[in-house]
């Protein structure tokens, strides 16, 4: 395996200060959260471009430069625990996919490139790991997780909407409490894996990618990630108490590269039809609406992973063979 940066790149001081922007930049965006307005939410889910603007452009030297003065930047600006923040949510896992996305070998004459299914697995992991490191740090011998989690959704709904009432209050801590850090971390996953997308394809347009961009259609998993998925799964059915309550949170997370797999299944069958773009279209629109369709295309990624549905379907649409 080489690294991208390895090869010959420009490493001169416009590469410095463009890094060094883009993680003041990444750290400004991150913490507009405290002004507490909407837009601030949106900004600071972008928060992570510039990021791997900087790395996947210029290579692993330039962005861990980034994350060293985002770091930076968050601390002068909001101190030291905003700064460990924007570290552990930001810097850290960005500069990880960025040492990944650029990693390639060469077989047989071709070059292979880091597959982008593995980086959403070390997401997932990623992600669980800080799960179960916060719950060490701040379960109480007392309380239960679940009790932990429902006592932090009162307080911030209390303080988000104190004119709701007491009856709607506990039905909606009820409701949330029972996947609230799996939805924190999967928006977490959603949003990086978004930005990262994005920082590619910007500068694959500008012919400044270290990187061709991924066939997204072709995406695969390793086989730990369904092993991992089986075995938090079980643990869910069989345990019960707090070690329920994690496994449970823990298979949502491990379920999302599964869902990215399933969606590749879902493209290759709705371009069967002839009205793939509407039909794509109205079903991202009820996955946003109900996270039940979630469901069955997350069972697709599964199916996909064990017996390859992609390789049963044919490539050509039926009415275009026809044609």
């Amino acid at each position: 395996m080489q690294l991208g940066e390895d090869k010959k790149l420009p490493f001169n001081m416009k590469v410095v200060f463009f890094a060094v922007g883009g993680g003041a930049l990444s750290a400004i965006l991150a913490l507009s959260l405290v002004t507490g307005s909407g837009l601030a939410l949106m900004l600071a889910y972008l928060a992570p471009f510039p990021l791997f603007l900087v790395g996947l452009g210029n290579g692993g030297k330039p962005a861990a430069i980034a994350a060293f003065a985002g770091i930076i930047f968050a601390i002068l600006l909001g101190g030291p625990l905003s700064g460990s923040v924007f570290a552990v949510m930001n810097t850290l896992p960005c500069w990880l996919a960025i040492r990944l996305a650029l990693t390639s070998r060469t077989q047989d004459g071709r070059e292979e490139w880091f597959p982008v299914g593995n980086i959403l697995v070390t997401f997932a992991g990623y992600g669980s790991a800080l799960f179960v490191m916060a719950l060490i740090f701040l379960i109480t011998p007392t309380d239960s997780i679940a009790q932990m989690v429902k006592d932090f959704l009162s307080t911030l709904i209390g303080t988000v909407a104190p004119s709701l009432s007491a009856e709607h209050k506990e039905g909606f801590v009820d409701q949330m409490s029972h996947f609230f850090p799996a939805m924190v971390l999967v928006s977490w996953m959603l949003m990086t894996t978004i930005n990262a997308v994005l920082a590619q394809g910007v500068l694959t347009k500008s012919g400044k990618a270290l990187r061709p961009s991924p066939k997204y259609g072709e995406l695969t998993l390793p086989d730990l990630a369904s092993w991992a998925f089986v075995a938090c799964a079980t643990v869910t059915v069989v345990a019960s108490g707090d070690i329920e309550y994690v496994a449970r949170n823990l298979t949502v997370v491990m379920a999302l590269p599964f869902l990215a797999l399933g969606l590749t299944v879902v493209h290759k069958l709705v371009r069967m039809t002839r009205f793939s773009g509407a039909l794509l279209a109205a079903f991202y629109l009820l996955l946003l609406l109900s996270i039940w369709v979630a469901l069955p295309v997350i069972g697709l990624g599964l199916i996909e992973q064990w017996i390859g549905l992609r390789k049963r379907i044919p490539s050509q649409p039926p009415f275009q063979e026809n044609d």
